[in-house]
């Protein structure tokens, strides 16, 4: 059964190494043991042979977490250095506000399960309405993993449209998290990444888009994971075709997600609270 869901989750990233880092780094942690890690490397692998064949034996095909529209980055500018700092910090603290939420939600979620998931859908479905018909960003800049909003949302142009998206998403992802109203918890971080990017690029222009996308990635999924080489990984694999020159840029998001994250951890902010003992009569 293990097995069977790495598998699945390698298919989810549509490449077995960002899952297999995962597991390293679970097993770094001690969360997972070491033994498991070849047979799921090997599951890995036959899950991805399903996706994309084997001879004349047609796969189930594969997909591509690319975000498209950016341009190649081919010399590592100072200032983009400088900048990735900042945009880290920033899409690391995005990504914090949204598990900030999650946590507050959690508290209700314990006591009014039902309601709690039903207000979440309700909240969400009215953030969505909202961006909608305030700016030009369709619903799914909001509404469901923000996978398929990634490449929407560096067509924006205007501060106060992306703005808005990443309000109404750090909201709506909190929301979700602390309700069990979720599929998983990368993608929406992921998507906070680039639209914080997104949004730092329009106010400062002479830093690159496709790098600040890079970090913007790094940081939100390092914060949100505590997973730093995964989240450098996942960000390098996700703007691979703007050239290796980013590298550095996954790191860095990736490190200072990752300080942000166990910063902020040591002042007790994001600790879910714990169950209220049963009373004694």
């Amino acid at each position: 059964m293990v097995l069977g869901g790495v598998a699945a989750i390698g298919a989810i990233f549509g490449n077995p190494f960002v899952t297999g880092f995962v597991l390293l780094e679970f097993a770094a942690m001690g969360a997972l043991p070491a033994m498991i890690l070849i047979p799921a490397f090997v599951a890995l692998a036959a899950g991805y042979l399903v996706q994309v064949g084997v001879g004349p034996l047609t796969g189930l095909g594969t997909h591509s977490l690319a975000v498209d529209g950016l341009a190649s980055y081919t010399q590592v500018r100072v200032i983009d250095l400088v900048g990735a700092l900042a945009i880290a910090v920033a899409a690391a603290a995005v990504a914090l506000l949204a598990r900030g939420v999650g946590v507050r939600v959690v508290v209700l979620a314990r006591r009014y399960a039902v309601v709690a998931l039903v207000a979440t859908a309700v909240i969400t479905s009215a953030l969505a309405l909202l961006v909608r018909s305030s700016s030009d960003a369709s619903i799914d800049a909001v509404m469901f993993s923000g996978q398929e909003g990634m490449a929407e949302i560096l067509t924006l142009t205007s501060v106060s449209t992306v703005l808005l998206v990443v309000v109404a998403k750090l909201i709506a992802y909190g929301f979700a998290l602390g309700s069990g109203f979720r599929g998983g918890p990368i993608f929406p971080a992921v998507f906070l990444g680039v639209a914080t990017a997104t949004v730092l690029t329009l106010v400062f222009p002479s830093l690159s888009l496709t790098a600040m996308v890079v970090v913007g990635i790094a940081a939100s999924t390092a914060a949100a994971l505590k997973l730093p080489f995964t989240s450098a990984l996942l960000a390098l694999l996700i703007v691979a075709g703007a050239g290796m020159d980013i590298a550095p840029f996954a790191i860095i998001g990736a490190v200072v997600g990752l300080i942000v994250r166990l910063a902020l951890d040591r002042t007790g902010l994001l600790d879910v609270p714990s169950r209220e003992p049963a009373h004694q009569p």
